[in-house]
This record gives structure tokens, C-alpha cells and sequence, in this order.
């Protein structure tokens, strides 16, 4: 009666597919009161301040072709916590921001944060029976990556991030939005590190005039090769150098992008 629900015994689902590969998931909601004291009263009133908040945060190692990249557009996704006979979820939610890890040594990681704006509810339900994809764990042989200076020099790790910006329209009387919409463009963001062997960074001007003009992309295959996740960077410029050198390491380089669509 009294034991608690251990890792296994509770699954993640998004709009019908079960994800794998989940360090961590978090759905919460909040609400913004404030307490005022009115002339002529001894006790205090909680009055509410706004529209409660509610997100979803999920980090999950990339095993397979991630379906929640899908969601940087306008599609709405539902999700829902199952354990046991119980379920805790939501039947409208929107991506907002999606993270990339690759680092020497580790498998790649995925982020991902996205705002609710219908109720979370034990009712909520989506499991589905869409087929789970094939896992193929990845390794640092198998990734591979197109910026400046990588053909040349050992890349042993980035960062990449797709940010969704998203503007809710409400109607009086309606407790969900009337319509939420994509507000372009969609920003990107990259960071490179790589350890030296030939380099040369650029002149400082030179960020003044060399814009939108790189391709940067990242491919993220399994071990017998087979395609997990291809990221790109559009309209790429490079915006930061940073090189650094220390007594207990190699001499190394961060690249910094950015880019939109």
C-alpha cells in the first residue's frame, strides 16, 4: 500500500508513442497569487495574478529517430506520465525550446521544454499503439560534423538548440487559446568545442561582414550506421571565438553560432 513507484514501473507517452531513453521528465503547473490587505479588514485575501503556468521538461538519451524534433512547427503533441492504472497528462502542448548534447564519451542527450495550455488532468491518456523504432546507440565514431575548422582539428563535443517562439490568442469567456501561432523565425544556436591541431581564428572585424554564409550541420547515426538525427543550422553566422588554454589540457576552441529559418 505504502511503496513507492520505482523507474520501471512508470512510461512516458507523447502523442500516442512511447519515448525510451527518459532521464528525466517533469509536468508541473503554478500560479501567480498576491495577498492584499483592503482598508477595513483585518485579514489578508489571495487574489490570483494571472493565467497558471504549466510546462513539460524532458531530458532523454538519443537512442532512435527523435519524434518530438517534429514539433518545431505549428503541430499540438499531448503526453501523458502512465503508472500503473494511473495516468497524469495533457492533450495540448507546444515545443518551445529543443537541445542537442554530443560530447566524447557519452551518449547523445536530448532537451526538451515545452508550455501546456490546456489543463493537466488524471484523465489524460496518450498511450497509443504506434510501433516503437528501432534503437541504435550511437558513439563518438558514429557522429559527425560540418563548421569551420573541423576537417582539420578533433571536435570532442557540442551544443545545439532549436527556440520556438509562440504567441497564445485568448477570447473572453474561453478558457483555452482561440489559436496559437508559430512566431517566426525559428532561432538557432550552436557551440563547438574542438582541441587544436591546425586553426586559425578569425579577425575580429571580420564578424561585421561575414554573415549567414557557413553551413554548419551535425549527423547522429547508430553504430551499424544507420541515420538517427540530421541538425542543421541555417542561414549559420559565426558570432564568437574563445580559445583557451590551461596547464592540466589541450589547447581548445569554442565556436559560437548562430542562425534562423
Amino acid at each position: 500500500m505504502f511503496g513507492g513507484k520505482l523507474n520501471h514501473e512508470s512510461e512516458f507517452y507523447i502523442s500516442g508513442q512511447k519515448l525510451s531513453g527518459i532521464e528525466s521528465v517533469d509536468i508541473s503547473y503554478s500560479q501567480q497569487n498576491s495577498i492584499i490587505k483592503p482598508i477595513g479588514y483585518s485579514k489578508g485575501l489571495s487574489l490570483v495574478n494571472g493565467e497558471p503556468q504549466k510546462s513539460l521538461s524532458l531530458t532523454r538519451n538519443l537512442l532512435y529517430q527523435d519524434p518530438i524534433l517534429n514539433y518545431t512547427g505549428d503541430l499540438v503533441m499531448d503526453g501523458s506520465i502512465n503508472y500503473g492504472q494511473y495516468c497524469y497528462g495533457f492533450k495540448m502542448g507546444y515545443l518551445t525550446e529543443y537541445i542537442v548534447n554530443c560530447a566524447i564519451g557519452s551518449v547523445p542527450r536530448v532537451s526538451v521544454n515545452a508550455v501546456i495550455l490546456d489543463e493537466l488532468t488524471s484523465s489524460s491518456n496518450s498511450a497509443g499503439h504506434i510501433q516503437h523504432p528501432n534503437i541504435y546507440i550511437p558513439n563518438q565514431g558514429s557522429i559527425s560534423m560540418t563548421c569551420d575548422n573541423s576537417s582539420t582539428n578533433r571536435v570532442i563535443g557540442f551544443d545545439y538548440s532549436i527556440k520556438c517562439n509562440r504567441k497564445s490568442f485568448f477570447t473572453i469567456g474561453s478558457e483555452l487559446p482561440k489559436q496559437v501561432i508559430l512566431m517566426p523565425p525559428l532561432e538557432y544556436t550552436a557551440a563547438v568545442q574542438i582541441e587544436i591541431d591546425e586553426a586559425f581564428l578569425q579577425d575580429s572585424h571580420n564578424y561585421l561582414y561575414d554573415r549567414e554564409n557557413k553551413i554548419i550541420s551535425f549527423s547522429i547515426r547508430g553504430r551499424n550506421q544507420e541515420l538517427l538525427q540530421n541538425l542543421t543550422l541555417p542561414k549559420a553566422s559565426l558570432i564568437s571565438e574563445q580559445i583557451n588554454a590551461s596547464s592540466d589540457g589541450l589547447l581548445r576552441l569554442t565556436l559560437n553560432y548562430i542562425g534562423h529559418s
